[in-house]
């Protein structure tokens, strides 16, 4: 399906952002009431911004209509991709004086989300292009109190506060939750108790009295255990079944030993107690929390990102790795936790920390020249990336590509893990 209302400019501008450079921004979207018309804006991409392209990731692409704000505009559903691409053009700015480039109004059917933001583009008045592979998404809905269709999502604030308060629950006793409308969870055992577990949407998050930037939308389980006054003293010399059973893992599986590596040594946990999630996306928080478990969890302080938050369960890990120069920000003051980590960015961090760990050896030797889309490998990745393929940690997707753009999924970093400790650790 696609839509266009004026063509003055639009091959040109097309045309244009097909180069550009590489950076991260963030995708705002605010919803009405009534949760079916959303005013987007693009936030962190400059002045002077003359054109935009944005596609998302959407569960439902039928009925999707786009009102844009600049002369020419468009709408694109790829049904089978699960995606849905806006345009706008003008021949006067964009954007707002705080970088803000306010796109339109998005309507959908009633119930779609928009679940992430593969890639944006914009163009200067010059058609010089910025590419954002980084794509931060921020979804709100709230009560509308005027026009839906202004397009205006610059941040302004209205007289009534998004309430932020998550459902919380206990299993079984033991203790108290309380979610505070900013999406605060306050966790309090009774006495002789202790936190045994903390489920944020079905996944388990590290232990803390007090949860931070939640949604209304998140689910807070939390699990108290009776405190143990003294340490067996005998341990079982076997454990038959150190692994759980995920009822989304297969014994004939390709993954089905990765994962099992993975949850044994205490790497991975499953996103609830009967699933792994194997093809579930590794955010960039996941991979790091990963590999700070492979470095025996060593304490580094308060990470330097505002979007970090000092008590979040990937606090520790995102500081460790920024400290040892195993992962940077998508910019000075960002790191984006939530955003799906690529098959090239894995490569990379994986190979820093192994030089950090001192076991990556002659680094980046490998060619990449038998791979359709080697020329798809961004620069700062291409070492990494002969480093990976060189030692047998990744041998790409299949019709001999490596898709060094695509997600990395959770399966797939648990077998490229085995790998990585069976042949170089």
């Amino acid at each position: 399906m696609k839509r266009w209302i004026k063509q003055g400019i639009c091959a040109l501008t097309l045309g244009a952002m097909l180069s550009a450079n590489v950076l991260a921004a963030e995708l705002s979207l605010s919803f009405d009431k009534q949760g079916t018309t959303a005013a987007i804006a693009l936030r962190d991409v400059g002045t002077d911004r003359y054109a935009a392209e944005v596609t998302m990731d959407i569960t439902n692409g039928q009925a999707v209509q786009f009102q844009g704000k600049g002369d020419t505009y468009a709408v694109t559903v790829d049904s089978a991709a699960g995606t849905v691409t806006l345009y706008v053009a003008s021949r006067t700015p964009l954007t707002a004086a705080d970088g803000t480039l306010n796109l339109g109004t998005l309507t959908v059917a009633a119930g779609t989300q928009v679940t992430g933001v593969p890639k944006a583009t914009v163009l200067d008045r010059f058609l010089n292009g910025t590419k954002y592979e980084t794509v931060e998404l921020s979804v709100t809905q709230t009560p509308s109190g005027g026009s839906s269709s202004s397009g205006s999502s610059s941040g302004d604030s209205s007289s009534t506060t998004e309430d932020r308060t998550p459902a919380v629950s206990v299993n079984g006793t033991g203790g108290k939750v309380h979610a505070a409308s900013d999406g605060t969870v306050t966790i309090t055992p009774d006495e002789g108790y202790q936190i045994a577990k903390i489920l944020v949407n079905g996944r388990e998050v590290a232990v803390s009295t007090r949860l931070t930037g939640l949604k209304a939308t998140d689910t807070v389980v939390v699990t108290f255990e009776r405190k143990s006054e003294e340490i067996p003293e005998e341990t079982p010399e076997e454990n038959p079944n150190p692994v759980p059973t995920f009822t989304d893992v297969g014994p004939n599986d390709w993954y089905a030993e990765a994962v099992n590596y993975a949850v044994s040594n205490g790497l991975f946990l499953g996103i609830s107690e009967t699933e792994f999630g194997p093809d579930v996306s590794m955010s960039r928080a996941m991979l790091v929390t990963v590999l700070h478990r492979m470095a025996e969890a060593p304490n580094a302080g308060t990470a330097n990102f505002a979007d970090v938050p000092a008590d979040a369960w990937y606090t520790q890990a995102v500081a460790w790795a920024a400290a040892n120069g195993i992962v940077q920000g998508v910019s000075d003051s960002r790191f984006a936790p939530n955003v799906p980590v690529t098959r090239e960015q894995m490569a990379t961090i994986l190979y820093r920390y192994a030089n950090h760990a001192g076991v990556a050896g002659d680094g980046g030797s490998g060619s990449l020249d038998g791979f359709r889309d080697a020329s798809a490998v961004s620069g700062y990745a291409v070492q990494a990336m002969g480093w990976a393929v060189d030692r047998g940690l990744i041998s790409g997707v299949g019709d001999q590509r490596l898709s060094p753009g695509g997600s990395a999924t959770r399966a797939q970093v648990a077998a490229i893990l085995q790998r990585f400790a069976e042949n170089i650790q």
